[in-house]
């Protein structure tokens, strides 16, 4: 499986930079409070509990795997394999294609592709394909909303034990101690609900929608690229309505790359 480091190596440097900012003559110890981690950390996780069905918990861990997983195969990569399964397609008939099938790592393209050498219509292949996208997008927005919802109730528990610290310190004016105590408390779960809600949760969020939004772009693709292979469109047609679908950068790496080759999709 490909990885991606970048998740974890901007966390490391945001912890990294972070841990440097709170250097002091103190000590990092003014920083450790088990009180506020209970108020702030186990208050959120309670009120996601009350929010979301066991079942979504079960699956945060290949949540957590698919934020550090890259993506299964490239869009230059899918355009590559569309050209070559088309002239194969072209020359030899679509039943030739099932022992390149059989050598495919994206499930979601060899599932495409066995229908179109079952000769299944074409409507019934979009429509099913485009059913397992809405599904996947429904799936990805669910796990997205759990850690969404994490950033939200980090900073209000925070915002809870603020207000927690502040009774106590007013509890008694008197008391030097006691104010010192209070104020500490009060700052201090703020500090932990806004390290959880922005270096955890809202980033690992926003990665899920952004690799959301990449793989649906590449499935809408995929299914372009089977549906042409169906209709015998020739390569060259094929390239180019698939190349439609990168952006106006990656078209450029594209066409550097295919010119570095010499290759260029045959009309067989």
């Amino acid at each position: 499986m490909k990885k991606d480091f970048l998740t974890l190596i901007g966390f490391i440097l945001a912890t990294a930079l972070v841990i440097l900012g709170m250097n002091s003559k103190a000590g990092y110890i003014i920083f450790w409070d088990p009180l506020s981690i209970y108020i702030t950390v186990g208050g959120a996780v309670g009120a996601l509990l009350m929010a979301f069905p066991m079942s979504e918990f079960k699956r945060l861990g290949k949540v957590l795997m698919q934020v550090m997983k890259a993506e299964d195969i490239s869009k230059f990569d899918t355009i590559n394999l569309f050209i070559n399964l088309s002239r194969k397609a072209r020359r030899e008939g679509l039943l030739s294609l099932e022992d390149d099938i059989s050598q495919i790592e994206s499930e979601f393209i060899r599932k495409a592709l066995n229908m179109v050498v079952d000769g299944i219509e074409p409507e019934s292949i979009k429509e099913i394909m485009t059913l397992e996208i809405n599904e996947m997008e429904k799936r990805h927005y669910d796990a997205s909303a759990v850690f969404k919802t994490l950033g939200a109730y980090a900073p209000a528990m925070g915002m809870i034990g603020t207000l927690i610290g502040l009774i106590q310190m007013l509890a008694d004016l008197s008391d030097a101690s006691n104010l010192a105590k209070g104020m500490g408390k009060a700052l201090i779960t703020t500090f932990y609900g806004s390290v959880v809600a922005n270096m955890v949760a809202m980033p690992i969020a926003s990665k899920l929608d952004y690799k959301t939004t990449q793989e649906v772009g590449t499935r809408q693709m995929i299914i372009e690229g089977v549906l042409a292979i169906q209709s015998g469109v020739n390569p060259r047609i094929i390239e180019d309505k698939l190349v439609a679908y990168l952006s106006p950068t990656e078209k450029k790496q594209y066409n550097a790359t295919v010119a570095a080759s010499g290759e260029v999709a045959e009309n067989v």
